[in-house]
């Protein structure tokens, strides 16, 4: 209890600090876009990786090798806690963009983090507005900033994945965008299963990308579960 306490306590301190960096992220943008993503991808990826630190947590990355050189990139992953944020963040060598809920739009610090790395906020009650904010999120990957997807939806908090909605990736499986699947195991026991922050291991997979085109004419329905079985193969 105590330990998780320090450690909510310094993730804020760290919070609070990441702002000396804010303000030359803004000059920065004025000046130069490729030169605000390297910069920002630098500090948040540091962040990440020294906060997962702290909190005694290990990375076991296998597949490293099937991250395409091409940053006109989606990532498809499953969503075990709040843990996968930062890990995706770590293990990734580009500046990530994740489409996740409004409410941690809410969260003071955060936020301003979260605009600068290009993420997209939906309000789930409202699914028609939400998808045009991820199409044209995609639309942006196109110009080399990569999305980040969890098509669950929600945090499973447990070893089994939930349902993928279709919505999303739909729209993703008629891009021309390279599609990354990721699985991410065990990170649910380190946070959500006891409601408290534990020590351990995370493993992460990448496995080979693929590529869905326009003219393909995509069955959503067998992509999605192809896709969904792929991702689940990775959880052990």
């Amino acid at each position: 209890m105590i330990r998780n306490i320090l450690l909510g306590g310094y993730f804020w301190i760290m919070m609070v600090l990441t702002l000396i960096v804010y303000p030359p992220y803004l000059i920065l943008r004025v000046l130069s876009e490729r030169a605000t993503g390297k910069y920002l991808h630098f500090w948040i990826r540091g962040w990440a990786k020294h906060i997962l630190w702290v909190a005694g947590i290990k990375l076991e990355v296998h597949g490293s090798e099937n991250i395409p050189a091409t940053r006109k990139l989606a990532l498809v992953s499953n969503h075990q806690s709040y843990l996968d944020i930062p890990v995706l963040i770590a293990v990734t060598p580009y500046l990530l963009g994740f489409v996740a809920k409004k409410e941690l739009g809410r969260i003071p610090i955060i936020n301003l983090w979260m605009v600068a790395m290009g993420c997209v906020m939906i309000d789930r009650k409202q699914p028609s507005r939400s998808l045009d904010k991820i199409r044209k999120r995609m639309e942006k990957a196109h110009r080399g900033y990569p999305v980040v997807l969890f098509p669950e939806g929600t945090r499973s908090r447990g070893a089994c994945m939930g349902r993928f909605k279709t919505g999303s990736l739909q729209m993703l499986f008629n891009s021309n965008l390279q599609i990354l699947p990721v699985s991410i195991s065990g990170s649910y026991r380190l946070l959500e299963e006891n409601n408290r922050l534990e020590k351990g291991t995370i493993r992460i997979t990448f496995h080979p990308a693929i590529t869905a085109h326009h003219d393909d004419k995509p069955n959503t329905k067998e992509l999605v579960e192809d896709l969904r079985q792929t991702i689940r193969s990775g959880l052990g």
